[in-house]
């Protein structure tokens, strides 16, 4: 039952939440010569109503999908579970808000979850839409963490660097964004004949496996050109050159490989195996940059 409810709410989805909202938190907004809004303890805070907010959405829309469904799993605590959770994770929400003398904030602990719900019941049957949204959430840490975090009272220099941080930011976030639906594509070109059996409709059902491949691929060309954009950036400076195109350019242009020539099952497996690889070698890429602008731009 333990394993199932982990399954459920998909929670190595929300550590990589958690990791990457300290990741850039400490990275692009601590050790700056300015201050911002959160400390750490309230981005813990953030951290664990957000967790508490996505576990409690994972767990509606399993209630949803399967509420018409024969299932061993009982549904009715799933959905009381969920309740109790995200009456947990709105209340930590609220409290975060009134610490940072912020409570209109605690608004957002609220609405999110409506929207969740109201999506949820509505759009029960996994579609494209759903693998988009899906593939938001890795990037939504990011733009949460900028939203609530910013600069106190800051000198115009410093909201300069900051400025260029929220740039080089940004970009993380539509590569990241663009490679997640890449890799939704990917697994819901693996599952296609059993999303087929349960009427879903994702794009290989729509489209047929060899164009959603091909989507895929051009998501992929996109994030490539990304990824050299920002190397161009840097290229003045040879070491963070080398790192974005070791880390960045190198191993998408090899999954750009693999995916043109996937014709399998196996090599679509093994082409998700790689997408896993090339998200931490992005992650690995965040504190060299970072160091950039911490110690090398004066």
């Amino acid at each position: 039952m333990n394993n199932t409810f982990l399954n459920i709410i998909q929670w190595k989805k929300i550590v990589y939440f958690i990791f990457i909202l300290f990741l850039f938190k400490f990275c692009f907004l601590y050790g700056y010569r300015f201050k911002t809004t959160l400390s750490f303890f309230d981005l813990g805070l953030l951290s664990i109503s957000s967790a508490l907010l996505l576990a409690s959405g994972y767990l509606i829309s399993f209630y949803f999908r399967n509420q018409l469904k024969k299932t061993r799993i009982c549904l009715e605590k799933i959905k009381i579970t969920s309740s109790y959770i995200l009456i947990l994770g709105v209340i930590i929400g609220f409290i975060f808000s009134f610490k940072i003398h912020k409570p209109w904030y605690g608004l957002i602990f609220v609405f999110s979850p409506i929207v969740v719900i109201l999506y949820s019941k509505n759009n029960p049957i996994k579609n494209f839409f759903s693998s988009i949204v899906t593939s938001f959430l890795k990037p939504f840490a990011i733009i949460t963490l900028w939203w609530f975090d910013s600069p106190i009272d800051p000198s115009p220099s410093q909201w300069d660097l900051f400025f260029m941080l929220e740039m080089v930011t940004m970009l993380y976030i539509l590569i990241s964004f663009l490679g997640n639906i890449s890799r939704e594509i990917i697994v819901d070109i693996i599952n296609t004949n059993e999303d087929n059996l349960q009427n879903q409709k994702t794009l290989p059902i729509l489209l047929g496996r060899k164009r959603a491949k091909n989507v895929a691929l051009i998501l992929s060309v996109t994030v490539w050109f990304l990824i050299f954009f920002v190397a161009v950036i840097f290229i003045k400076n040879k070491f963070i050159l080398t790192t974005i195109i070791l880390l960045g350019n190198i191993p998408q242009l090899y999954y750009i490989y693999l995916l043109m020539n996937a014709t399998d099952i196996k090599n679509y497996k093994f082409l998700y195996t790689v997408n896993q690889f090339i998200f931490l070698f992005a992650l690995a890429s965040v504190p060299v940059v970072a160091y950039y602008f911490k110690y090398v731009i004066k």
